[in-house]
């Protein structure tokens, strides 16, 4: 995969706001929505002022041309000032939020499951709790369904994928459209890269609307957590797993993605770096300032701070926050998780992705071939996280699939026992 970057001055054209003239009948006329946040731990303090799940809900009730009639927010047994500030949301913007409170830790995957089904209106945006909406997100995404649908006639679009940039309002680098949103199931791993600009796009665009306003979204495979999505279809193809047994299932997007593929639904991913979100990763700190003055001094409509004071406010350590892990226990549910997914389609495939999970990760110190070395965890703790995932995985795989796998184990010893001769 080759990603370049993008200078600012070649994205000039895509960052114009939308123009919906032409569109008053059909924007009056769309159908309401509901927005689902999954939550845990992202109001730590008690300036409602200074917290991102605030600033997530003041983004969105500031959008322009369309509004939220029912936001829903499921908190997963938060410890700090989460309640207090739904209530002081509800209260100082006049909205109604739903708001329910796990008794104990359910993790994402469970708690979108749940979540989906309080939901009041078949359309459904999901998005993260530490995220900036751009001020056209909402009625960008719903224009986008719309004309998705007219285009392709009867609805069979069960997700339209949204950009989350991270600590920006625009991408960085761009990729070609065969590597957005891909699954290569034979060869057991996949790409996001949503928030990539498509190289193709930047040469001859391409656009869903007449008036060549909104970029034209692209067929994917997959899709991640800032999302719009038809309630109906989603449970038609059995809803999110229930992955609690994981700190964050990683693997539910990939496992819900592969069961609406196979009921023949679409999923797409909208390019529009107009109708995206700012991914301020709270509670992780960066090793480098990645804004550059112009986007520090930012202003985003609604919001008490500018964009560099919020990544200021975001950058810190806290493991305590959102679905924030150490690294061990971030590489030992990835591994795991990904490798009870493709156990449960079959066991080659199982031992397909242990056996190249255990060369890129213990051998060569990376996640996947084209993801940089980490150097950061020694061989033998990689071993160790390696092989406790794998066991883990053979565990809930039983679990959810009633299958046995017998004698699994024992081959993936064997064969990266094998492995280890070969690059030693």
């Amino acid at each position: 995969m080759n990603s370049d970057h993008i200078s600012r001055s070649k994205l000039n054209k895509f960052l114009k706001p939308i123009n919906f003239a032409g569109y008053e009948r059909e924007m009056e006329s769309m159908p309401k929505s509901s927005f689902l946040f999954v939550t845990y731990n992202r109001c730590p303090y008690k300036n409602f002022d200074r917290n991102p799940l605030v600033w997530a809900f003041q983004s969105l009730i500031n959008n322009r041309r369309y509004e939220i009639n029912d936001y829903v927010v499921i908190d997963d047994c938060s410890t700090d000032y989460t309640r207090d500030c739904i209530r002081w949301l509800s209260k100082k913007y006049d909205i109604k939020i739903r708001y329910f409170k796990n008794r104990r830790k359910k993790e994402y995957s469970h708690n979108r499951r749940m979540g989906i089904y309080k939901t009041k209106n078949n359309l459904v945006f999901m998005g993260d709790d530490d995220c900036i909406y751009a001020p056209e997100f909402l009625a960008g995404s719903m224009l986008t369904h719309y004309l998705l649908e007219k285009n392709l006639g009867k609805s069979k679009i069960a997700v339209i994928n949204l950009p989350a940039y991270e600590k920006s309002i625009y991408p960085k680098k761009s990729v070609q459209l065969a590597d957005i949103g891909k699954v290569f199931l034979k060869k057991t791993y996949f790409r996001h890269e949503f928030d990539k600009f498509p190289k193709e796009y930047l040469r001859h665009p391409r656009y869903i609307n007449k008036k060549g306003d909104i970029l034209e979204p692209i067929e994917v495979d997959t899709f991640k957590g800032v999302n719009l999505c038809n309630k109906t279809l989603i449970l038609n193809c059995g809803n999110y797993m229930d992955l609690s047994e994981w700190n964050y299932g990683y693997s539910e997007h990939i496992e819900l993605s592969r069961r609406i593929n196979t009921m023949g639904y679409l999923i797409f991913h909208q390019p529009d770096p107009r109708i995206s979100c700012i991914h301020l990763q709270f509670g992780k700190k960066q090793t480098k300032d990645i804004l550059n003055s112009r986007l520090r001094n930012k202003k985003i409509l609604g919001l008490k701070y500018s964009l560099g004071k919020m990544v200021d406010l975001s950058e810190i350590n806290n493991l305590n926050t959102g679905a924030r892990d150490s690294v061990e226990i971030f590489h030992f549910v990835e591994i795991g998780s990904f490798f009870s997914f493709y156990l449960k389609i079959s066991t080659s495939l199982g031992l397909k992705f242990a056996i190249n999970q255990y060369k890129f990760f213990v051998l060569q110190e990376k996640v996947y071939p084209f993801i940089p070395k980490f150097n950061y965890l020694s061989k033998e703790k990689r071993k160790d996280i390696f092989y406790k995932a794998i066991q883990k995985g053979l565990e809930v795989s039983k679990k959810q699939s009633n299958k046995k796998f017998n004698g699994i184990y024992k081959k993936i010893i064997k064969e990266t026992q094998k492995l280890c001769t070969t690059f030693s």
